[in-house]
């Protein structure tokens, strides 16, 4: 967080003085306004993801292998690919496979059990509208759903040979036979983060005293 909140900074000073250097003060003000938003968005997102973390139920070995199978079923089922021509049903999908998503990244084993058990029921009472099974609909949407999962196929299969050809796969096989091997390269990082953290005070420092100079207020609150 610190240093996306550093790079933010340094991004926006420079942004500021080259408004500044432009067009003066008034349209510098602006990007010091954009940098406010920037900086509120930037925290809100953070604050979601840390408390998503926090509340992340842990599950046993048997629950875990049970939500896998369950969010897999799910998510073959409720895909919204398989009412991609029909809006009025694509936009329910879309909030179930949503809802089927986040209980999978919280650890929410109940929600998914609950999906699993009466989708209509938990749609229903989520004020979504209903799931429409009639049988003269459902080949043609069980046809699309198929012709989707080729596709999704193909893409896993594609990413599978990506990732087996990266640099992260190879370190992970070495890893497995060099168990110190990732404390070493974390250590690494920890060192050219800091390092970057560093040269991102410096030059933050730096455009604050050269705005400071031409405005006197060291850059309109962007910092």
């Amino acid at each position: 967080m610190k240093a996306t909140s550093l790079r933010l900074v340094v991004s926006y000073r420079k942004k500021f003085l080259d408004a500044l250097l432009r067009g003066g003060e008034e349209e510098a003000e602006q990007t010091g306004g954009e940098f406010r938003q920037a900086k509120a968005q930037t925290e809100r997102e953070y604050d979601e993801t840390a408390a998503a973390m926090e509340n992340k139920r842990e599950l046993s070995e048997a629950e875990a292998g049970e939500m896998s199978a369950l969010w897999r079923k799910l998510v073959r089922l409720h895909h919204p690919d398989r009412f991609a021509n029909e809006p009025g049903k694509l936009e329910t999908y879309e909030k179930l496979t949503s809802a089927i998503n986040h209980a999978r990244d919280t650890g929410d084993l109940a929600t998914l059990r609950e999906i699993a058990n009466d989708p209509d029921g938990f749609i229903f009472r989520q004020g979504w509208g209903s799931l429409d099974f009639r049988d003269g609909q459902q080949i043609a949407q069980l046809k699309r759903l198929w012709e989707s999962l080729e596709l999704e196929i193909v893409r896993v299969l594609e990413s599978t040979n990506r990732l087996r050809e990266s640099a992260e796969y190879e370190l992970a096989q070495l890893v497995e036979k060099q168990p110190g091997l990732l404390d070493a390269v974390a250590a690494k990082r920890i060192a050219a983060l800091d390092a970057e953290l560093a040269g991102l005070k410096t030059e933050a420092a730096r455009l604050a005293v050269e705005i400071g100079e031409l405005t006197g207020d060291g850059g309109a609150g962007i910092g």
